[in-house]
């Protein structure tokens, strides 16, 4: 195995100005990562004003959440080292995805465990890995399939065929046995019999044991994966961390009209900026959620209070904060208000993110600042394709880098194609349309003089049957190249689907399964022990060739 960097274009707007403009992350962020300076400020912050919750307390709930089956020696070592008054955290996490979703989730892991044992060794103290599910989450559609390699060297998707509700959040939600050995036996019949499908099929049927929480499902494979590195999880909508967050979800009541001031703004000055506003927002929106009936229902503020999005409940300002306090299980946080809540709860040195949560943070320096907290430094996770021996053999049939397919693959099959043919085919096509067009017109031109009547309106009708007959010749002559090339052109097709399907990266797409039931797991170990965090401020993105 052999991991490379490679420079690729950023294609994200905010990526872009995020990892080149020093002057506007200064404007939108509280810190700049490629600052040298950022870490050490961020520590005396940490150390002289950060104010959140007890480390102990937290270490006890996550002690708590991780037993009986999630404590691994590595993970125990952790707990204890949280409670450590010394202790830092990096932190960043996902929805808890099915099987845990394509590929990127893993890649967030490994950035986290990197990036937590380079700073350990550069500061002398206990930074801890912590992995945040967004079990509050409520959108199955997001959760509810992977994308996997078929037996026939396609990309299928497979969603769950078990029951999974679309107003309730997932961590509320059960996998039953019986409908997990079902989803496992349709994987079976469209992956193909790859060298480890045996080892991958016994282990996920050993992580069953059910029924079992969604949430935990994916909780247990990301132990599987992860604890010996001693990853901590946490589940964002389990009760015990609801308990301790009840006195800052007043604090979030009571700022949140100011809360959202503060992002609208932010917002503002982001398109003044030239980019697009990363988040819908709505006015009175106040970016909490109530559990009403078993449903997650958005809050706004109302006259005189608060009311669900569909109008059904109407609560006074403090019967809502007496559920801060009372029933904190029944509140969760919407994409603006939980990484608030994060900072509350972790004395956090970095976040991790991808594209899309880099570009939202953008939003929240001042809410931060609104709620005596400071927003820590923000880290763009790793990006990584996986390419395998097949790949790479196409790679070397049409003399591609790794750069290559990973950016404009689709203009690189046309123009090899191009030269597949002894002139341009659409060049030579549009010349004789011209001409035609040029004879004809003179040709109408001198009819109409000459005889009058209705020869112009039968002459264009007749000129459009023939260019549309030139038109038809074109597609054939088209359609015959790439007949004459469809071998070759089929073995571009295996490189799109394998590097870049549907236009997309694949950490996008696919689900780890696909990679476990060719190669094992010994590419994801190795990702783990090579330092990839750190390697400088310009976009990398890296290759493993397995």
């Amino acid at each position: 195995m052999e991991i490379k960097a490679s420079r690729l274009p950023v294609g994200n707007p905010f990526m872009e100005r995020y990892l080149a403009d020093d002057e506007w992350v200064r404007a939108f962020y509280e810190y700049n990562p490629w600052d040298e300076c950022s870490v050490s400020n961020r520590l005396e912050y940490i150390e002289q004003e950060w104010r959140g919750a007890d480390r102990a307390e937290l270490a006890e709930v996550i002690r708590a959440y991780h037993t009986p089956e999630l404590l691994h020696p590595a993970v125990e070592r952790n707990l204890t080292r949280l409670a450590d008054s010394k202790s830092l955290v990096v932190i960043g996490g996902q929805q808890a995805g099915l099987m845990t979703g394509p590929l990127y989730t893993l890649y967030k892991a490994i950035t986290l465990i990197q990036l937590a044992k380079q700073e350990e060794a550069r500061l002398g103290r206990p930074v801890i890995p912590v992995f945040w599910i967004a079990g509050e989450d409520h959108d199955s559609e997001e959760v509810n399939h992977i994308h996997v390699h078929d037996r026939h060297d396609g990309l299928t998707k497979v969603e769950w065929t078990g029951q999974l509700s679309g107003k309730q959040p997932v961590s509320m939600q059960m996998m039953q046995p019986e409908e997990m050995a079902a989803y496992l036996q349709t994987l079976i019949q469209i992956m193909g019999d790859g060298a480890e499908k045996r080892e991958w099929l016994e282990e996920m049927q050993e992580l069953l044991e059910g029924p079992v929480g969604w949430t935990r499902h994916f909780a247990r494979i990301m132990h599987r994966l992860f604890g010996r590195e001693g990853l901590l999880l946490i589940d964002s909508a389990d009760p015990g961390l609801r308990r301790l967050e009840a006195p800052f979800f007043t604090v979030l009541i009571d700022q949140s009209a100011s809360i959202q001031e503060r992002v609208q703004q932010a917002s503002a000055g982001l398109v003044a900026s030239g980019l697009t506003e990363p988040v819908h927002l709505q006015d009175g929106q106040g970016n909490l959620f109530l559990m009403e009936a078993g449903e997650r229902q958005a809050l706004y503020r109302g006259v005189g209070g608060w009311v669900t999005k569909n109008g059904e409940t109407r609560l006074t300002h403090e019967e809502l904060v007496n559920i801060a306090h009372e029933s904190p299980v029944r509140l969760s946080n919407n994409v603006i208000t939980r990484p608030l809540m994060q900072e509350y709860l972790f004395p956090t040195l970095y976040f991790v993110g991808g594209p899309g949560e880099v570009a939202y943070w953008g939003l929240l320096k001042q809410a931060f600042a609104q709620v005596g907290l400071r927003m820590p430094i923000v880290l763009p996770r790793l990006q990584v394709t996986i390419l395998d021996r097949r790949v790479q053999k196409r790679m070397n049939e049409f003399g591609l880098s790794a750069t290559d397919v990973l950016a404009g693959l689709d203009d690189k099959r046309e123009a090899w194609l191009a030269e597949r043919v002894p002139f341009a085919l659409s060049e030579r096509f549009a010349t004789a349309k011209q001409i035609i067009e040029q004879e004809y017109e003179a040709l109408i031109t001198d009819l109409e003089q000459g005889i009058g009547r209705n020869t112009r309106e039968i002459g264009q009708k007749n000129l459009s049957k023939i260019l549309a007959q030139v038109e038809y010749y074109q597609h054939f002559t088209e359609r015959a190249v790439r007949e004459k090339h469809q071998v070759e052109l089929r073995h571009w097709e295996e490189l799109s689907l394998a590097v870049t399907p549907d236009g997309k990266l694949q950490e996008r797409v696919y689900n780890f399964l696909s990679l476990w039931n060719a190669w094992g797991l010994d590419w994801l170990h190795r990702l783990l022990e090579t330092p990839l965090v750190g390697q400088g401020r310009r976009h990398v993105h890296y290759c493993m060739f397995l």
